[in-house]
């Protein structure tokens, strides 16, 4: 009678230990699944590496990363087009698209360049995050144009046999001989009607021309030794900087063979400017005599001197610069325009915009392809700041010709916007090659610090045929004149060594310049 219960007490202990067991375990293994699950779910982050930069430092190299993206844009635009007129436009589709994507990463990079120095950032904080913005996007752009590499290679294969490319290269050449000695004499007529102002730009691109054949001529030279002494990888780094130095010249000759029409544009737009702006200034003395808009006073008396000396300038019969005397109309025009508007009505200022938009783009696409053409022929020696200002007037002007339809009065502005930006970027560059050379005339180590170097040099970015497509990452010394013909950084050289190769002429720029 006792053992009975004894025997059924015990068996009741042992189930309740069993069960203990069971549920410490249990609870154990769900303690381990759910802290597994929670290292799944926050995996640790990798440092960002640009945080151990300092503001400064992030600025720099933002700096030297858009110039070397802008130039490996351009030098591969150089070498896509010596490609399609060897292989025809099919074979470079795939690259044309490369391209083309790189040019939006570098809007982008130009977007975010221009909103920095534009505003001032809210604190440090937004600042850093803008460079590093900058940079990453500037990265993409490398990416991209490395991204069809070995393709590229295979089409142009220039290790391989460099003769046929050398072989182009000097029938591009002689074709642009004759150009150039029309360009010579196209001046002399030039200058019976216009002022020697109005053309010192038309004679230093002639300069220029002449210092890039004589650099193609002269990497032709070297070329051709290097393949009859068997050396292919120095006949391929000569072929690819005289077909810089070819495109370079190019380009130059184009620009002048254009000047004279915008000459004759200008000249039109001055008397469609003169007869615009007198029309205002009637409104204006209207205005004032009714007692209205004081304010009016002093841009009515800027306007009319400026219409009086415009018209001076054409009955004189002595030779003008129409570009100048355009924008000194368009200047006094406008410090009219803005307080003249707000006496108008909505509906007179789209009336009045409609009649001023075409003859704004006119000017506006005058103005800009005019500093495009000068930094591009300088586009080794241009900085960042410029190149900023010039890709936002092409923004401008853009999305001006864009919106002139549904919305004249914004697209007038971004035309003068697009003005004034783009004389901006040519007045910085401008600035800085007087520096440069005076630097050099002195012997200082920023004049030998140029940023980009010379043809060849995309400052570390992966270039059609240069630091990217057909880079083959051997190393020569320069094949040209002094104004940046010369120096080549290496085909195929990693980012890191075109950054340091721009980074003394960065930091000789100082702080950042507001406008």
């Amino acid at each position: 009678m006792i053992v009975g219960p004894l025997i059924i007490g015990a068996a009741i202990l042992a189930l309740i230990g069993v069960g203990a067991v069971y549920l410490s375990s249990g609870s154990k293994q769900s303690r381990r699944l759910i802290a597994g699950s929670q290292g799944q779910q926050r995996p640790q982050e990798q440092p960002d590496p640009l945080d151990s930069a300092s503001t400064q430092e992030l600025q720099l190299q933002a700096g030297e990363m858009l110039v070397a993206a802008d130039n490996a844009v351009q030098s591969s635009e150089q070498e896509l087009l010596f490609a399609s007129a060897s292989y025809g436009e099919a074979k470079v589709e795939p690259f044309q698209k490369d391209l083309a994507e790189a040019k939006e990463h570098l809007r982008e990079s130009f977007r975010l360049q221009q909103q920095v120095d534009a505003t001032e950032p809210g604190g440090e904080a937004e600042a850093r995050e803008l460079y590093k913005r900058i940079i990453r996007s500037c990265q993409k752009v490398s990416d991209t144009l490395q991204a069809h590499k070995e393709e590229f290679d295979g089409l142009r294969d220039l290790e391989r046999n460099p003769a046929p490319a050398l072989e182009q290269l000097q029938q591009q050449v002689s074709r642009l001989q004759p150009r150039r000695s029309e360009a010579a004499e196209a001046l002399e007529q030039l200058r019976s009607k216009y002022d020697d102002a109005a053309l010192d730009q038309y004679r230093d691109n002639l300069d220029q021309t002449d210092q890039a054949l004589q650099a193609s001529e002269q990497a032709i030279q070297q070329a051709d030794e290097a393949i009859r002494g068997g050396d292919t990888a120095a006949a391929v780094l000569a072929i690819h900087s005289g077909e810089q130095a070819a495109a370079d010249a190019r380009q130059l000759i184009d620009s002048m063979e254009q000047t004279e029409q915008r000459m004759e544009t200008a000249r039109r737009n001055l008397d469609i400017g003169i007869a615009q702006t007198e029309q205002d200034i009637a409104q204006a003395r209207a205005t004032l005599e009714a007692g209205q808009a004081p304010e009016l006073a002093g841009p009515v008396a800027a306007a009319e001197t400026a219409v009086r000396r415009a018209k001076q300038e054409l009955d004189s019969g002595r030779r003008i610069d129409p570009l100048e005397l355009l924008q000194s109309l368009e200047l006094a025009h406008r410090e009219l325009d803005e307080p003249l508007n707000a006496v108008r009505d909505r509906q007179a200022q789209d009336r009045r915009a409609r009649e001023m938009l075409q003859h704004e783009l006119l000017t506006a696409r005058t103005q800009v392809q005019s500093s495009v053409d000068y930094l591009r022929s300088r586009r080794y020696r241009v900085s960042s700041t410029a190149r900023t200002r010039m890709a936002e007037a092409e923004r401008c002007l853009t999305e001006a010709e864009a919106t002139g339809e549904s919305q004249p009065s914004r697209a007038v502005e971004l035309a003068q916007q697009a003005k004034t930006l783009a004389v901006q970027a040519a007045q910085i560059a401008q600035r800085e090659a007087a520096t440069q050379n005076m630097q050099t005339m002195g012997g200082g180590a920023a004049g030998r610090g140029t940023l980009g170097g010379g043809y060849g040099t995309g400052g570390g970015f992966g270039g059609f045929g240069g630091l990217g497509y057909g880079g083959h990452g051997h190393r020569r010394g320069g094949f040209g004149y002094r104004r940046g013909y010369g120096r080549r950084s290496g085909m195929g050289a990693a980012l890191s060594i075109g950054l340091r190769m721009a980074s003394r002429a960065a930091r000789s720029s100082g702080r950042r310049r507001r406008w």
